[in-house]
């Protein structure tokens, strides 16, 4: 790898950004990290520490305006979400670097401006329900399908959401003072995938395609990742409609993950779409785990401006057939976290990663969505076995 001589703005400095930080680090670069926390853990590898919140944009800016610099700032980056992405976008455009405008970050973070943006650039979205709160639909009567899904409009982590199962469930749940915060839409079945990749310069460029797993109704809580995806003959229509979504939303220069349904006629409905890392341990451990891909060192070239053309992952590690992620959830009878149960592979398997997700003693009761999971482990096979056949196995370990 060629060495730099210059600088990198790290917004964000949590265990999940140390891999974008060792980037950084790894091609010479002075890293200078931004974070709330004095004690997270990304702040050690550091060259230079900003104690404020990924979210004070301007009081960051004013910060940057008063560290002595003897290198040239080449880039700014975040493994975060949310508002740490405006964060990013915002000093991006007031420092003159690589990143996305403003208003293309602002489009993402209103699930309702969002959804009705891509739709006029034909993008196929699950359809949308009024409430009977509107003016124009109160005196109408409404053909409606359910279940109907119910989701904040500016959520995250699968919390908050609600399934409406029947007409007196929707006329409850609009008429409630909540209701304008959430997006109602229609239940769109059919198999859910994970597509990741970047953005240079306006064009979208796919890195992988993994298929996801849920719980299914009412809760969605993502339980396994799974790689490579049952659709990659779909690889192809899904980067067509993510490059839809990049040029109608003016994305210019990041990481960009989606998600889509895709039904039993093949049709490819998209559920969410962000200018992020993503999670789901997918970037940090599942690709490198299956493809032997360094997803980060690609994140940092595109975002200090070199010239990189990241190429969709097909070939895996020699002899792995399939490698997933793989969540533990709290049962409804759990009230505090303990000690998990040890997972014992087969010899055809290997686990590559695993993580405790809540401390021991706490509390999982108030915990919502995908909050309410424990532990995570990933896990590769050599066997040759489908990728379903697999997946119970895992499961009836797991249960036992």
């Amino acid at each position: 790898m060629k060495q730099l001589n210059g600088s990198y703005l790290s917004i964000g400095a949590g265990e999940n950004q140390i891999p974008l930080i060792r980037a950084a680090k790894a091609r010479g670069l002075k890293v200078i990290a931004v974070d709330t926390n004095p004690m997270a853990p990304g702040l050690n590898e550091c060259d230079i520490k900003i104690l404020e919140s990924t979210h004070e944009y301007r009081k960051i800016l004013h910060a940057m305006s008063k560290v002595p610099l003897p290198y040239k700032l080449l880039g700014v980056g975040s493994r975060s979400y949310g508002k740490a992405v405006y964060t990013v976008s915002y000093l991006a455009e007031k420092l003159k670097l690589r990143g996305n405008p403003r208003e293309s970050t602002n489009l993402f973070l209103d699930k309702e401006k969002f959804k009705q943006t891509i739709s006029r650039y034909g993008i196929p979205v699950p359809s949308s329900i009024q409430s009977q709160n509107n003016s124009k639909t109160k005196d109408k009567k409404l053909d409606l399908k359910f279940p109907i899904i119910a989701k904040p409009k500016d959520g995250s982590g699968k919390k908050g959401i609600s399934v409406l199962e029947t007409e007196i469930e929707f006329k409850k749940f609009t008429k409630s003072k909540s209701n304008d915060n959430f997006l109602l839409e229609t239940f769109t079945p059919g198999d859910e995938v994970t597509v990741l990749g970047f953005v240079i310069n306006k064009r979208f460029y796919i890195v992988s395609l993994t298929d996801k797993i849920t719980t299914g109704k009412p809760n969605f809580i993502e339980v396994a990742h799974i790689a490579p995806s049952a659709h990659l003959s779909m690889a192809g229509e899904l980067k067509m409609i993510c490059q839809s979504i990049v040029t109608a939303s003016k994305l210019k220069a990041g990481p960009f993950v989606a998600e889509f349904k895709i039904t039993k006629n093949n049709e490819c409905i998209l559920i969410e779409a962000t200018p992020e890392v993503g999670g789901e341990f997918l970037a940090d451990q599942l690709l490198p785990a299956h493809y032997g891909y360094d997803y980060f060192k690609d994140l940092l070239s595109v975002t200090i401006g070199e010239k990189t053309r990241p190429q969709f992952l097909k070939q895996s590690k020699k002899g792995i057939n399939f490698s997933s992620i793989i969540f533990r959830i709290a049962s409804t009878k759990q009230k505090k976290m303990t000690d998990q149960e040890p997972f014992f592979p087969n010899p055809f398997e290997t686990i590559f990663f695993t993580k405790q997700l809540i401390p021991n003693g706490t509390s999982i009761e108030p915990l919502e969505g995908n909050h309410r999971r424990t532990f995570v482990m990933g896990l590769s096979t050599k066997q040759a076995i489908s990728a379903n056949d697999w997946y119970k196995s895992i499961l009836e370990r797991m249960d036992t």
